[in-house]
């Protein structure tokens, strides 16, 4: 599984990458959410996802990659979050607690969903069924900087809504 994850982030990374203008929300209970502008193939109206996209991603000489957090996304690190985007399954099981969550629609079984900075490793404490579409997902965000997995952002104890 360390493999597959390598694999799309270095693909990723090789894409390239673009960088987006911050900025944030929070609801009136404390929860940092996203806004979505609809159930389209990318959120760019999204928040989250635009904070995380700025979040610089470097590689390493040994082909693994570092990430330089903002000041805002280390300030919501270890907060209630939720964000929304489209499922990523790491398992061929009918329910799983583990998979990616990524900001826009997967489009082509050997292409990256994403770059590394626009997906979210998610574990929620429930298994749940694989959604084609559009999913909204709350949890605990958690700042990984992963180099040889390319994962920088996970998510624990989530909740699809």
């Amino acid at each position: 599984m360390t493999r597959i994850i390598y694999l799309i982030c270095t693909v990723a990374f090789i894409c390239g990458f673009t960088r987006m203008s911050s900025g944030s929300s929070s609801s009136q209970s404390g929860e940092l959410t996203s806004h979505a502008s609809g159930h389209g193939m990318t959120q760019e109206e999204d928040q989250l996802w635009k904070e995380f996209a700025q979040c610089k991603i470097k590689p390493d000489k040994d082909f693994s990659f570092n990430i330089i957090f903002t000041p805002r996304a280390k300030a919501i690190n270890g907060k209630q979050i939720t964000i929304s985007g489209f499922m990523v399954p790491l398992e061929s099981n009918e329910k799983f607690s583990h998979f990616l969550l990524s900001r826009r629609a997967p489009s082509c079984g050997f292409c990256a969903p994403s770059r590394p900075n626009e997906i979210v490793e998610v574990f929620t404490s429930k298994p749940v069924m694989w959604e084609e579409n559009f999913v909204t997902i709350s949890g605990i965000l958690i700042l990984a900087n992963d180099a040889q997995k390319g994962i920088f952002f996970q998510m624990k104890n989530a909740e699809v809504k």
